[in-house]
């Protein structure tokens, strides 16, 4: 028989307890899966900050890098952090809680492996080791830049990378590369969550988006009962719907 291998490909879930308790309730039900590819911006911006983190950190199947947000949650980069940062990091610190913390501390910045011999490299954006390169740059093709620079930015032992970000569902094939973005598993302007669906079979690799909506309806009430800090401004900006 042959071997087939499934991944699912989420990003930024910014610490929402129910999108991410949706998407794990579709694969259970609907595709099974190897692993859960998680791209980081798992643990800031939303209510739920130690469910989520104590969720991918014991569920198995999850493979996790950090993204911008993950790492101003542990401290690193002090000099690129957005104005007003601070009051809702400590708020998320302390609903994390030590331990927990620690943990985060393990999670890389990115990662590499191999399946059906192709190289498959997970980050957030950009390697954040490269010079003159802030965590919160976007990916080159968000800043102007040419297509052919956004893909020097990325190594070339890669023919795969997965990306997160910019909330933003993308899939391109050039140079013999693939990139993907699943875009945002929470933050999608709609009640509705977005992930990808990553097929090895043989010599052939297939990828689905996919869309589903999720009850959203007890996200203000979580945002206000636990008294997060900034939570005017992130309910506006970033769950005007609801």
């Amino acid at each position: 028989m042959e071997d087939i291998i499934k991944y699912a490909i989420i990003a930024d879930i910014h610490a929402n307890k129910y999108a991410l308790e949706s998407f794990l309730n579709f694969i259970e039900e609907e595709i099974p899966v190897d692993k859960i590819l998680n791209m980081g911006d798992f643990v800031h911006i939303g209510p739920h900050p130690k469910e989520v983190l104590e969720v991918i950190l014991k569920d198995k199947r999850f493979l996790n890098v950090l993204g911008n947000n993950d790492l101003i949650v542990l401290g690193r980069r002090k000099e690129e952090w957005p104005a007003g940062i601070e009051r809702h990091r400590a708020w998320t610190l302390d609903q994390i809680g030590s331990p927990l913390l620690d943990e985060l501390r393990k999670v890389p910045d990115s990662m590499t492996f191999k399946t059906k011999g192709k190289m498959i490299l997970m980050l957030h954006s950009h390697l954040y080791s490269l010079p003159n390169r802030s965590i919160r740059d976007n990916i080159l093709l968000y800043q102007g830049k040419s297509l052919k620079e956004f893909v020097d930015d990325y190594p070339d032992a890669a023919d795969i990378i997965l990306l997160g970000h910019t909330h933003e569902k993308m899939y391109l094939v050039t140079k013999n590369k693939i990139f993907i973005n699943p875009g945002s598993l929470s933050l999608t302007n709609k009640s509705s969550i977005s992930f990808c669906l990553m097929e090895f079979d043989s010599d052939d690799i297939n990828v689905t988006f996919k869309s589903i909506p999720y009850d959203s309806s007890q996200l203000k009430n979580d945002y206000e009962n636990r008294n997060v800090a900034e939570r005017e401004f992130l309910l506006k900006y970033f769950y005007p719907f609801i």
